[in-house]
């Protein structure tokens, strides 16, 4: 212990130099009281999340308001789990590339972090490409054959899938510059690019998806916006043309950025060109953390395919009750607040320790991790009695009121299986919160391999097998259905802490 004390004071002590020759003061990461700095440090990701997972949702209530509202829901929410493999592989290398930046930067090695910032970027363009050529050749066949889609909503989800995965750079390349800048410690820009492109992709939106005609009166406004830039009615796909248009955007703003941040970022353009020794660094860390998360996002799709599979039906008539998997769809949507806000405290807790590992401070390192689960668990608590008691408010935000009864899909019944689900999912958020920060925290020291087992252990060795013997041999329900996806939130939370009780990770190399 006493040399892991005489390394932490000189860790904090030290000044590093830059390749220009400049002494740089240690980072406040590394010398301020832990608990408030965490928590300034991790607030402006949190907020940055937080909008970032509210404006998706103003996006549903965008799209809700159509007179083919319910069946658009159910095209988005499909459509958005697909999008979410092309984003994990890049957050993936987000992650890594963090890991990575954050123990080179707390090291004092600039070198090391303007070469992994370089071909982090160039590994992100070239995933960028692969998913937006894949989005664009094999949307019909995934909204269709693979995830059940039936009738309009197909139709719908076909032609969102190949904008929204066809321009998978837009996100891909942005969750990059943001991952850049906080492994250096910059808290603040990231939320600055994530908000600028979300209110962009806001008054878009609605443009674009009402077009110059009319909208619905909560967006009066956008008529006269669409008919000033020329814009025509999109309908569903305008809402992914505008999401892609404001990503890329603010992927340009990023950029110059970039070039003027202080904290030693710009790089010769040659190092943009592939280097394999690096980017095989990279992809040793992000691998099995994308493969994490392609675990997470097959589960969701798996319960989404049984949704589409087991609860839409035909009718005698021709139409097609879709009631529960419009409320999957817009519960799913509602769990994304849970999700980002927490992805908000574990990027702040992935920073810490990453840095507190470079700098040889592991005791704090776990400190960080664990003070930030303990700040996403209260927020996980307040969402959840928010949605407890303004449940049927909340949903019915989504949903024309003058489409109260109409047709097939009843909008009584996609408001009471919509409550049902928050009321027992919702239950879990803590448990979902302590499994995605200690997550983070665990692929900023690198230790990814460790977060890829306790997934595919828990979620495909456990909740798949039971969900599919229930499927198989019960009368499986939704209320059922529901109960099965909080089990996976409560054993997941389990083994993740368990796991980073045991401190091994503190030793891994990167």
């Amino acid at each position: 212990m006493s040399d892991i004390s005489t390394d932490i004071k000189d860790a904090t002590s030290a000044e590093s130099v830059d390749d220009e020759g400049t002494k740089r003061p240690p980072s406040p990461i590394l010398t301020e009281p832990l608990g408030p700095s965490l928590f300034k440090f991790g607030i402006p990701l949190v907020i940055a999340m937080g909008l970032q997972a509210t404006f998706n949702l103003f996006e549903m209530v965008i799209v809700g308001h159509l007179p083919e509202g319910p069946d658009a829901l159910s095209a988005l929410v499909i459509c958005d789990f697909v999008a979410m493999i092309a984003t994990i592989f890049g957050n993936g290398i987000s992650n890594a590339s963090v890991a990575i930046i954050a123990r080179r930067d707390a090291e004092g090695d600039f070198e090391a972090v303007q070469r992994t910032t370089a071909q982090s970027l160039s590994f992100t363009f070239i995933i960028s490409f692969i998913f937006g050529l894949f989005g664009i050749v094999f949307a019909d066949i995934m909204t269709g054959d693979i995830m059940g889609a039936k009738g309009d909503v197909h139709v719908y989800a076909t032609e969102y899938m190949e904008v929204i995965v066809g321009g998978s750079f837009s996100i891909l390349i942005l969750l990059q510059l943001v991952a850049i800048l906080r492994a250096v410690g910059d808290a603040k820009t990231p939320m600055f690019l994530l908000v600028g492109s979300n209110i962009l992709n806001l008054f878009l939106s609605v443009a674009m998806v009402y077009g110059p005609d009319h909208a619905p009166d909560p967006f009066g406004w956008g008529p006269p916006i669409a008919e000033f830039l020329g814009i025509e009615r999109g309908g569903v796909v305008g809402a992914a043309w505008s999401t892609v248009i404001s990503r890329t955007i603010a992927i340009g703003l990023g950029i110059i950025v970039l070039l003027r941040h202080k904290g030693g970022l710009r790089f010769p353009l040659k190092w943009l060109l592939p280097m394999k020794r690096e980017i095989m660094r990279i992809w040793d860390i992000a691998w099995p953390n994308s493969a994490q998360y392609v675990v997470r996002v097959l589960i969701l799709l798996f319960f989404l395919a049984i949704v589409q599979h087991e609860f839409t039906t035909h009718l005698a008539n021709g139409m097609v009750d879709s009631s529960v998997a419009a409320a999957f769809a817009i519960c799913a949507r509602l769990d994304t607040i849970t999700l980002f806000t927490g992805m908000g405290w574990g990027g702040a807790a992935s920073t810490f320790v990453g840095q507190h590992l470079g700098a040889r401070m592991p005791d704090r390192a776990v400190r960080a991790g664990w003070m930030a689960t303990g700040y996403n668990c209260i927020w996980m608590l307040i969402v959840y009695g928010l949605y407890v008691y303004f449940g049927e408010e909340i949903i019915n935000l989504f949903l024309d009121e003058n489409s109260t009864e109409t047709g097939a899909t009843s909008r009584t019944e996609i408001v009471a299986v919509g409550v049902e689900y928050l009321t027992i999912v919702g239950a879990t958020y803590i448990f979902l919160g302590v499994a995605v920060v200690i997550s983070s925290a665990l692929s900023g020291a690198g230790a990814t391999r460790a977060c890829l087992v306790i997934d595919a252990s828990i979620l495909l060795g456990i909740v798949v097998p039971l969900t599919v013997a229930m499927w198989n041999f019960t009368d499986l329900t939704p209320t059922q259905t529901w109960y099965l996806i909080a089990i996976g939130n409560l054993l997941s939370a389990i083994g993740y802490a368990a796991w980073f009780g045991k401190k091994s990770w503190i030793h891994k190399v990167v």
